[in-house]
């Protein structure tokens, strides 16, 4: 089992790798991380630091190692969506990543059509299975929007954090975003 990439103890090697790729010495990762010393580092990477998901993700987002916080909430189980990451060769090219996109969004067009017709043919008392292959197509939309967004990253600079600060702010003024706890507790 230890083999396998996606095993919590193989995330200390990750965590080196992606600082060294990111040219980050162990003294710079240490001030990124809140002003920890060098030798800090070197512990987390030689596995003397117990991981918690919020120190995996503050590293990984130092590295623009993007794909590793997917793989941060998959391994720490941190949302009922995360899912194995996509391979970071496949968020490289940008222009790839738009026609990936169309051919994911066309695939769950037709996969939610199927979808609608298959709860429109329920009825109480009825139980059928779910139609998996049509929900797996539109679940497909979130790594493709995944690759696309990463690659638009590394290729055009794309800042992720303003990205999601633009959508959370529309969201809210839209009354889209969940209430604050103060607006919810008052219904």
């Amino acid at each position: 089992m230890s083999n396998n990439p996606y095993n919590l103890a193989n995330l200390y090697n990750f965590l080196h790798t992606e600082r060294k790729k990111a040219r980050l010495t162990q003294y710079h990762m240490g001030r990124l991380l809140g002003n920890k010393d060098q030798s800090y580092v070197s512990n987390v990477e030689n596995g003397l630091v117990t991981l918690t998901p919020e120190l995996c993700i503050k590293w990984f987002e130092a590295c623009e190692a993007y794909e590793h916080i997917d793989l941060v909430h998959y391994l720490f189980r941190l949302h009922p969506t995360a899912v194995a990451p996509i391979d970071p060769a496949l968020n490289e090219s940008a222009s790839t990543a738009v026609i990936n996109m169309i051919h994911q969004l066309e695939e769950a067009i037709q996969a939610t059509r199927q979808l609608a017709k298959w709860i429109a043919r329920e009825r109480p008392g009825r139980t059928g299975e779910l139609p998996m292959n049509e929900i797996k197509q539109i679940f497909d939309l979130i790594p493709a929007n995944k690759t696309l967004i990463y690659s638009l990253a590394r290729n055009h600079g794309l800042n992720i954090k303003e990205l999601t600060d633009r959508w959370t702010r529309k969201a809210m003024m839209d009354h889209v975003a969940m209430a604050r706890k103060e607006e919810r507790q008052a219904v």
